[in-house]
């Protein structure tokens, strides 16, 4: 039984029992540091994986050929088997064994993480093209060109849906034998070409025969090697109607007899690459992989002795290039904006949460503050009072911040680093350290009036004030200065910009503490004129008692400016999505992708529902020389007339000037420049394209809906003729008549251009954009945002209202007993925080329709909305109308709930004689 009695009374016991005297306290500050754990923890690793998913979809929409480790060559690859062995067929090992095996080294010899996304190596020769002629046919009917090519790995690659394997080639080409080939069966049916038929080549001279053996289907028609090997799955088709169809596919050879057409006199191409595994990158390593994508691709590499026997070269170094890195910059930057976005963000929230952990400690300490002021007062030092509190704060903290950050590294696969974790420590020992704090407060001698401070309270708090009025305007001027030139896009997470809606709204949290009270004085003095008490004390006790201070203020015009700046930043990036799908597609429906016959192009213009339509002729590689240096542009065509008619009316509209029709002069070919070209040839003194001198007429800024590069030069279709002479239209603008139906013109549109074209309007595109993962990670964390901010402030609501419920224990009692109702109990208690929330959610709601036109001069949002240009700020009055409602309502529904808690007191139970100071 003694025993038992010390177990109660040791130190153990007595923390046990204080702690289960009123646990209520401790386990919401349990919870908060929980809840606060787990955001740590899982919001940075949500943000990687959300970085994995936008890095892993951008790869995926660009062509293989773009992204692998490729290089193209003239030289001819060396023959001879491999020493060691490879997994190629034997007889095809005999021939291409030893560049594998060379390949193969070159792939060891990576450094990582490229060596762990680049899988075996892959080649592909391609020879001609050369014209394949029907014995016995006469002119004027279509032209066949055929591509002989040949693939290491082509029985991997393919299958036969007819006819049989091509055999080996007898003796060297030119040879008196038809060479088997097999063809994919689209290209065969364009063709027309029959199983067993022959048709000739021209090699050095000689005809020599092909005979199609088989037809083949590929194993798999979205792998990344037909985007290198061209035209082999589907045949290229140019049929303008001036001129007889040109059919142009490449017919497979039997690999191993690449010996016999070495030395044919025939132009050959053979592309050598490693297949990147882009699934398997990660947001984390994408710096290091452009670094060492650039390291490789800077180095040369030998696949072959490089001699030139015969008249035929060999190849030897080569150097292998990739877009990925390009690829990986891009996604970089649109990381790297997602993540000032977010820490902008999450800026105001942060400090709401640590505002709120304050008051959940504030809390727990006056639940404790009875017991151990009694403790003081029998001799416990200040250092004994600080252990008690200490042990407790951990108590709370470090279990509920494991908890939380186990949690929170649960619930997303993803790794994000320590930091997480680091800040889910300081969670944990934030209960301890703020506990520990209020210690010497303890006294029970004497306690002061809440509603009076210490003389020098006046002055410590002016100096505070003008340091965070200095702070913020210090970090507005230079995020003014700054500008988006070195906005976030490029430096990443910059804690000035994220600092700023803080900052911002603690300057008006200044703003709130000090005016408020000047209208708050007027009530007071208008209320002792009117009958009624609860108006007046109400009133009076709202202007004299701090209870609503700095951290309700706080968590009202941050919720509410974070809520209505969430709201703004949606619609602006909304309105930016709109802006830019309507600029990139150029008009109510856009054609491409596929080459057009004049026929179908005559088929587009008779659809009902189509006012004009404009083709973009070309849109092909040109050379630009400037001042003698050449450098590579894109070469665009359209008839400016038709085009103006597409386009008319439209804010999107690509200017085009009436002299791009001129003939072309002595001064040159009128051409329209884009403003990168435009800039590259700024103080040039000759120019010319493609041998011609230009006469520049107007520049345009960023891309066009005629080319998704922003590197082009635009002629018009009366001049095309020096440059191209085959308009082959792979692009067309649509204008629909006025009350069309876009979609389903679209639709129809979509059955005259084939399966290979695609058709696309304004509202396809706005769908997609908004699909993405960058932009769809944006609006679930600005939706997060405006929940998180709402319930935090609710809760610094509660919490400050439950600080203030012992005074009120002290008060309301007494009143009741001279006639005051439960009504006005509560009325009484909305009163302490009534007042200044209503003007904090005014000054918030104003605050977060300053914060888009202050924090987006230091982040871009193109990486959201596609376009070219910084989207103007936009509000959508209803989004920010439902969004200063739903403010209101939370800070109404906080004020009543915390109301019935504080009103909920007896007054028969007790009668206080204690009076506070």
């Amino acid at each position: 039984m003694t025993a038992g009695r010390r177990s109660h009374l040791s130190t153990p016991g007595l923390l046990r029992r204080q702690f289960l005297a009123s646990p209520a306290a401790s386990v919401a500050l349990a919870l908060l540091v929980l809840a606060g754990a787990f955001l740590a923890t899982a919001v940075p690793r949500a943000v990687a994986a959300l970085h994995t998913t936008a890095l892993a979809e951008q790869t995926a929409g660009v062509p293989a050929r773009e992204v692998d480790l490729t290089t193209a060559t003239l030289g001819r690859p060396h023959l001879g088997p491999s020493s060691g062995g490879t997994t190629l067929d034997d007889d095809v090992d005999a021939v291409w064994g030893h560049q594998e095996e060379l390949l193969l080294d070159i792939r060891d010899g990576m450094p990582e993480p490229l060596r762990g996304i680049a899988a075996d190596p892959l080649v592909a020769l391609v020879m001609g093209p050369a014209r394949a002629v029907v014995p016995g046919s006469g002119p004027g009917g279509s032209v066949y060109r055929l591509l002989p090519g040949f693939d290491p790995r082509l029985r991997e690659h393919v299958e036969l849906a007819s006819g049989e394997w091509p055999g080996p080639v007898a003796g060297t080409v030119p040879t008196a034998d038809a060479v088997d080939i097999v063809l994919a069966e689209p290209v065969a049916e364009r063709m027309a070409w029959q199983l067993g038929e022959e048709r000739l080549i021209d090699v050095a001279g000689v005809q020599q025969g092909l005979r199609l053996v088989g037809t083949v289907t590929p194993t798999a028609a979205d792998d990344g090697f037909w985007t290198h090997v061209t035209t082999a799955l589907e045949p290229e088709v140019i049929d303008n109607g001036l001129a007889p169809p040109e059919i142009t596919g490449v017919a497979f050879v039997d690999p191993a007899s690449w010996s016999a057409f070495r030395g044919a006199n025939i132009p050959a191409n053979m592309q050598a690459w490693f297949p990147l595994l882009t699934e398997r990158i990660t947001a984390d390593e994408s710096q290091a992989l452009q670094t060492r994508l650039t390291e490789f691709s800077s180095t040369v590499h030998r696949l072959g002795s490089g001699e030139r026997t015969d008249f035929i070269d060999e190849v030897g170094e080569v150097a292998f290039v990739s877009g990925l890195r390009e690829v990986l910059a891009e996604a970089s930057v649109a990381a790297a904006a997602s993540d000032a976005v977010l820490a902008t963000i999450a800026s105001g929230p942060i400090g709401v949460m640590i505002a709120v952990l304050v008051l959940g400690a504030r809390v727990v300490f006056e639940r404790r503050r009875t017991g151990l002021e009694l403790a003081a007062a029998r001799g416990a030092s200040t250092a004994q009072l600080r252990t008690i509190l200490a042990l407790e704060g951990a108590a709370i903290g470090v279990p509920a911040a494991v908890v939380g950050g186990l949690l929170g590294t649960l619930a997303i696969a993803a790794d994000a680093g320590p930091g997480g974790w680091l800040l889910a420590a300081a969670f944990a020992a934030t209960p301890a350290l703020l506990l520990a704090s209020a210690a010497p407060a303890l006294s029970p001698l004497r306690r002061a009036r809440a509603d009076l401070g210490a003389p020098g309270d006046t002055r410590f708090r002016w100096i505070g004030e003008l340091i965070v009025v200095l702070l913020a305007a210090a970090a507005v001027v230079l995020l003014l200065q700054r500008g988006l030139e070195t906005s976030s896009a490029l430096t990443g997470v910059d804690p000035l910009l994220a600092a700023v809606p803080l900052l911002l709204a603690l300057v008006a949290c200044v703003v709130v503490l000090r005016l408020y009270p000047l209208p708050l004085a007027s009530l007071v003095r208008r209320m002792s004129r009117r009958p009624g008490l609860v108006p007046f004390l109400g009133s009076a006790r709202a202007l004299r008692d701090p209870s609503a201070g700095l951290v309700p203020v706080l968590a009202v015009v941050v919720g509410v400016s974070v809520a209505v700046f969430s709201a703004a930043l949606l619609g602006t990036v909304r309105t930016g999505i709109d802006a830019a799908a309507e600029a990139r597609v150029g008009a109510d429906v856009a054609i491409s992708g596929a080459p057009l016959t004049r026929a179908q192009l005559d088929e587009l213009r008779a659809v009902t529902g189509v006012e004009a339509i404009a083709p973009v002729f070309s849109a092909r590689a040109a050379q630009l020389s400037v001042d003698g240096r050449q450098q590579n542009t894109t070469l665009i065509v359209v008839d400016t007339d038709e085009m103006a008619r597409v386009q008319a009316g439209r804010a999107d509209a690509t200017p085009l000037p009436a002299t791009l029709a001129d003939p072309i002069g002595d001064d040159g070919v009128p051409v329209l420049l884009s403003g990168l070209v435009a800039s590259q040839i700024r103080d040039a003194a000759d120019i010319e394209l493609e041998g011609r001198p230009i006469r520049v007429d107007g520049v345009v800024e960023g891309a066009t809906a005629y080319s998704p590069r922003a590197n082009w030069v635009l002629i018009d279709r009366a001049n095309a003729e020096p440059f191209t002479d085959t308009l082959v239209p792979r692009t067309v603008l649509v204008r629909s008549e006025p009350g069309a139906d876009v979609a389903a013109l679209a639709r129809e549109l979509a059955a005259i251009a084939g399966d290979d074209a695609t058709v696309v309007t304004p509202d396809d595109l706005t769908r997609e954009l908004s699909a993405r993962p960058a932009t769809g990670g944006l609006v679930v964390a600005l939706l997060a945002a405006i929940v998180v901010a709402s319930l935090l402030t609710a809760l610094a609501i509660v919490l400050t209202l439950v600080v203030g419920r012992p005074a009120r224990d002290r008060l309301l009692p007494l009143l009741s007993t001279l006639g005051l109702t439960r009504r006005g109990e509560r009325a009484l208690v909305a009163w302490e925080v009534g007042p200044i929330a209503t003007v904090a959610v005014v000054v918030g709601a104003a605050l977060g329709t300053v914060l888009p036109f202050v924090v987006l001069q230091g982040i871009d949002l193109t990486a959201f909305t596609g376009g070219d240009e910084q989207p103007v700020v936009a509000f959508d009055p209803w989004l920010i109308a439902a969004v200063l409602a739903g403010a209101v309502l939370v800070t109404t529904v906080a004020v009543a709930v915390a109301s019935g808690i504080g009103g909920r007191v007896d007054a028969a139970r007790v009668m206080r004689t204690e009076e506070e100071g």
